[in-house]
């Protein structure tokens, strides 16, 4: 207050002295509000309580705008229902505004109307000019997800309130527009002076250290060895399975698309062990017989093999026991049936071999390569080493196959209800089963007896999980003595343990032999839908049957692969197994040649389809012995595909993330099988859609393949930016002739 009014001691005091005394005192209020405190709109010790579903109560408090201080002196009650959403499931933002107003206050007061009698009567005249605080709603939208309505600037927001339509969910205070009050300024800023201050000390001792810096400059290491380093670090986290990250170096060996964008409009490539140039035409059919009634051949169901007969090659009798099948109670058993393994090979002019196939047990299991028609019958999660997979490449042919003759990448459930026995056998010579024969000792009028053929755990008990082959007999088929069991031809390794599982609830019973007669096996019962109990003494009788071949080789012809305009390369993937001893070798014979050339690769091949042939005759070779041949699987999953490449290739990354802003970028590309004479490569970054050339760009060749070479380029973005997608670009005047790229990398400088 910078005024007051005084009266002296006889002074008769005038209504105005009076007026005066509140005027000076609002006076020094507004001239502290506006120019020490200066809040345009904003509020001050105000608080908010719930009093129930749809009623709030704002205790006391000041609103501040500019010079001028309102006060609610009084509790403000608030009743929101009218303000609550209609629909269920919809929420409301509203906001609470608190506005000035201002009003005259009379009141009673006795006036004297008389001088010399001193009469008085009561009247109402103004006594206080009050400054008041009101609350205005501002309402948002009604939605599932609302917004907060928006307050203008010349506005005091005091707090924003959730509605549904049960009534308030949760009241925020907008902590923006109350005032701070000097004790929580001082504690900022003594925060913000002690930072200052450590900032001057650190400030003070840089200019010995860039004269420390400047000393040092020589031992910084070449651009081209820490580039070396980026590549290693890059590669390390590749092999260590690290989680991606913003980093400031990337780098990727070309063996899967995971990397890139195959989706983006300007894509143009394939990403197959190396990316590569896309395919201008291909077809994909089935693989089908030419001659499905040929002699030499049998098909079991979708299985192909040889013409083969039946013969008996393990046998126990049985002694007069036997086991009642069903006696236990009827559980539950769930087999998971394995699928036969498949092969693909890829042969033609541009098929070429990579270095970088050794990356494949880092980045992602081989079997992706069979990733065909909606079916990723390879593609799994484990990393590491791929057991039981092997790469063969030479000159024209990439072959995968798998070692195991059953996997279990793709398998089917099966789940079978009743008692479950079964028996074990060691197979000490590889054979190729066809049936087995149980003897029945007593057939019920009902129940389905399932037989399970599985192979068995490291303990030597039946393994549900791995069941190979099934097949199901009613009643009506089964007789007393020898009953065979039809199964889908199925090969069975040597020195390993197999077993016959049979699960039913029919009142049914198998003969036995006691003493342990079939020493390299074991009588098994399921007790508890997973437990197997074996019985030492007691074997089942069985007779184990296998395919016999008429002929150790066999020539089958396919339907001819074929491409409108012309071919380059030809696909086929197929299941089977190939048994140790035994071959099976595809051979094709383009249209106009007369020779069938055998699909195994030779260095000194230069066109194995020459003159873009657009029929080709293929034709299975199937060698072996009279016990062991190889099979194919003729199911719709046996495909036979021919491709012509395109002449242009355009691979297009991912956005990579440096964590970093940089207007200096280098990209490393190492293009293989490149012959300059036909070929260009170029590198390209794009940054958001810009396309950016580089400022520069040097070729290594490499000195042991010539035909190799690393191309090395560096771009000046302009402005710094922290994400890019590398781009390869390349194209050729020989369709016959292509190169790919191997690995590409990216270093922010």
């Amino acid at each position: 207050m910078t005024k007051i009014v005084r009266w002296s001691e006889a002074e008769i005091a005038e209504p105005a002295d009076y007026d005066r005394v509140g005027a000076f005192a609002r006076e020094g209020d507004e001239a502290l509000a506006g120019a020490a405190l200066g809040y345009p709109h904003h509020w001050s010790g105000f608080t908010i309580s719930h009093d129930s579903a749809v009623e709030l109560t704002i205790n006391r408090g000041n609103l501040f705008v500019g010079t001028v201080e309102y006060a609610a002196d009084d509790p403000i009650f608030l009743n929101l229902q009218i303000h609550l959403p209609l629909v269920t499931g919809d929420r409301r933002w509203i906001a609470l505004l608190l506005r000035g107003a201002s009003e005259v206050v009379s009141e009673q007061r006795m006036i004297e109307t008389d001088a010399e009698t001193h009469d008085t009567v009561s009247q109402a005249v103004p006594k206080v000019d009050r400054r008041f605080v009101e609350i205005v709603v501002q309402q948002g939208l009604p939605s599932p997800t609302p917004l907060k309505p928006t307050v203008a600037a010349d506005q005091c927001c005091l707090a924003f309130v959730e509605l549904a339509t049960t009534g308030i969910v949760g009241v925020e205070m907008d902590n923006a527009s109350r005032v701070k009050g000097l004790y929580e300024v001082e504690g900022r800023l003594a925060q913000i002076e002690g930072d200052v201050a450590n900032t001057i000390r650190r400030t003070t001792t840089l200019e010995t250290d860039v004269a420390n810096i400047a000393a040092r400059l020589g031992d910084i290491p070449r651009p081209e060895i820490m580039r070396q380093i980026k590549r290693d670090l890059a590669i390390l986290r590749r092999n260590s399975s690290v989680p991606d990250d913003a980093v400031a170096y990337w780098f990727d060996p070309c063996l899967t698309a995971d990397e890139w964008d195959t989706t983006h409009g300007s894509w143009l490539a394939r990403v197959h062990e190396g990316m590569r140039f896309g395919w201008a035409a291909e077809r994909d059919a089935q693989l089908a017989l030419l001659d499905p009634a040929s002699t030499a051949i049998r098909l079991s169901g979708s299985l192909l093999m040889p013409a083969w007969t039946e013969a008996m090659r393990i046998e126990v009798e049985g002694d007069g026991g036997s086991v009642n099948i069903s006696q236990l109670a009827h559980t539950v058993t769930t087999a998971i049936q394995r699928q036969i393994a498949r092969t693909s090979i890829e042969y033609g002019k541009t098929v070429k071999f990579t270095d970088m196939l050794a990356w494949w047990h880092r980045d992602k299991v081989v079997g992706e390569t069979f990733t065909r028609r909606g079916e990723e019958w390879g593609v799994v999660a484990v990393k590491g080493d791929v057991p039981g997979f092997r790469i063969l490449t030479i000159g024209k042919v990439i072959r995968h196959e798998w070692l195991e003759t059953y996997w279990d990448y793709e398998t089917e459930n099966v789940g079978l209800n009743g008692s479950t026995y079964a028996q074990t056998w060691l197979n000490s010579q590889p054979l190729i089963l066809t049936s087995i024969e149980l003897d029945f000792v007593r057939v019920g009028s009902t129940g389905d007896v399932h037989l399970l053929v599985c192979e068995c755990s490291e303990s030597g008990a039946p393994d549900p999980a791995k069941v190979i082959v099934t097949a199901t007999l009613s009643p009506g088929d089964i007789s007393t003595g020898w009953t065979k069991f039809s199964l889908r031809p199925s090969l069975l390794e040597s020195g390993k343990r197999y077993a016959w599982m049979t699960v039913t609830t029919g009142n049914h019973a198998l003969a036995t032999a006691t003493g342990n007669k079939f020493a390299q096996g074991t009588m098994f019962l399921m007790t508890d839908g997973a437990f197997m109990q074996g019985d030492q003494r007691t074997d089942f009788a069985m007779r184990i049957n296998a395919a016999r071949f008429g002929a150790t080789r066999a020539v089958v012809e396919m339907q001819p692969l074929t491409l409108g305009d012309g071919m380059t390369d030809i696909r086929i993937l197929t299941a089977g197994w190939t048994p140790g001893g035994t071959s099976l070798t595809w051979e094709v014979q383009p249209s106009g040649a007369t020779a069938w050339t055998p699909v195994v690769g030779d260095e000194g091949e230069t066109d194995p389809l020459p003159g873009l042939p657009a029929l080709v005759r293929l034709r299975a070779v199937f060698a072996g012995t009279t016990d062991l041949m190889p099979a194919v699987v003729l199911d719709v999953s046996a495909r036979g595909e021919t491709y012509r490449p395109r002449n242009q290739l355009v691979g297009i990354g991912k956005v990579h993330d440096f964590g970093l802003s940089t207007s200096t970028v280098q990209m490393e590309t190492v293009v293989d099988d490149f012959d300059a004479a036909k070929h260009t490569a170029v590198n390209r970054l794009m940054v958001g859609a810009t396309v950016v050339t580089p400022a520069s760009t040097s070729t290594l060749i490499d000195a042991d393949r010539p035909e190799r070479r690393t191309l090395l380029s560096t771009f000046n973005l302009g402005a710094p930016a922290s994400a890019v997608r590398p781009r390869v670009e390349g194209d050729t005047t020989e369709i016959t002739d292509l190169p790919f790229v191997e690995s590409v990398a990216l270093y922010a400088l």
